[in-house]
């Protein structure tokens, strides 16, 4: 009996160990629901950087697209017709070979990691970046430049910016720079302030054809909806719409919280559920709900859900590549809620609300 104790003692233990062995090698990732346009905000943006910064992830991913994943894309693609103005801008202002764009990315960084400001070697990697159709990371380049070198350029340099870049309007005007943007406010200020040389990329737009058809009879469907709902303030539709007006309504407490910190807000457990009934004509709660087009919505979630997936695996991948340890990602807020829920399925990651860090 006695031998028997010891064996059970002694398996419980490791069993124990191998729990908490797990834990540790457990990739932390923080999750920043995040407003795409925040050049109306009087948020301080410094304390938000100041606590992603005090959790000290090892990588920063943004919702920017993998620059193999465009060539995949039909030219009408919004995105890739987003990125090719800009690619074609700085393309036309710095023609040449595109050959082993790679290796002088590469080298250019390498060269940087030693002293920051060799200011021709940062432009160099901003048009190689763009060449490469390397988004996230030609934006990251331009806005150093912008913010934090353009000011300590000589004549010379900024006789080589302007001719390479040309003027800041224009920047703006082909989408290269955008200072209203949660990556301007927080995310490449959080890089730079790290002493990281880089944003990683992890957006998905594969499903994006299904979820437009999906989306567009949804809408019709909500549409009709609707109006059943306020022919016949008696019917079963009436009733759903009165329930989903009550489940998406923040009180006037709760409006002023929000208010006072948005970027706490969006990252609350209410905000999340709330953005989705918003952005999904009431959201997975009211599957099943009378007069309620739930078949329709599923149709619609599923492209949703895959593309979500598909970003959470886009960063898993790359930050177990890296033997990450901690992960900032900042994404659409609509997108929080989701990957949170896709993520915390995975053994491997701990999910950590961004109201948590200190």
């Amino acid at each position: 009996m006695k031998t028997l104790f010891n064996f059970s003692l002694i398996l419980f233990i490791l069993m124990g160990a191998s729990i908490k062995s797990d834990a540790q090698n457990q990739i932390e990732i923080v999750i920043v629901g995040s407003a795409h346009d925040n050049s109306k905000s009087t948020q301080d943006f410094q304390s938000i950087i100041n606590k992603l910064k005090n959790f000290k992830p090892d990588m920063v991913f943004g919702e920017y697209l993998p620059p193999a994943d465009y060539a995949t894309l039909p030219e009408d693609h919004w995105a890739k017709k987003a990125f090719r103005k800009g690619h074609d801008y700085l393309e036309k202002l710095n023609p040449g070979e595109v050959k082993n764009l790679s290796s002088k990315i590469t080298k250019d960084k390498k060269a940087l990691s030693s002293f920051a400001y060799y200011h021709k070697t940062r432009m160099n990697l901003a048009v190689n970046y763009a060449k490469n159709w390397d988004r996230g990371n030609a934006d990251y380049q331009i806005f150093l430049l912008e913010n934090d070198m353009k000011s300590r350029f000589g004549k010379e340099e900024m006789a080589t910016y302007n001719k390479m870049f040309g003027m800041t309007d224009s920047l703006k005007k082909a989408g290269l720079y955008r200072p209203g943007s949660e990556y301007a406010k927080i995310y490449f200020p959080l890089i730079y302030q790290l002493k990281q040389d880089q944003i990683y990329n992890m957006d998905c737009q594969t499903y994006d054809k299904p979820w437009g058809i999906a989306w567009g009879k949804m809408d019709s469907a909500y549409k009709v909806m609707i109006k059943t709902a306020k022919a016949d303030t008696t019917s079963a539709e009436a009733a759903t719409v009165k329930a989903m007006d009550k489940y998406w309504a923040f009180t006037e407490e709760e409006s002023k919280i929000f208010n006072a910190d948005p970027y706490a807000g969006m990252n609350s457990e209410k905000y999340g559920r709330v953005d989705e009934a918003w952005n999904l004509y009431g959201g997975r709660h009211f599957y099943g709900y009378a007069g309620f087009p739930t078949a329709l919505l599923k149709d619609m979630v599923a492209p949703w859900l895959l593309r979500n997936e598909a970003m959470c695996k886009n960063i898993v991948d790359q930050a177990m590549a890296k033997n990450a340890k901690r992960v900032v990602v900042g994404v659409g807020a609509s997108h929080r809620i989701f990957m949170e829920e896709i993520l915390s399925k995975n053994p491997n990651i701990k999910i950590i609300n961004y109201n948590d860090l200190k």
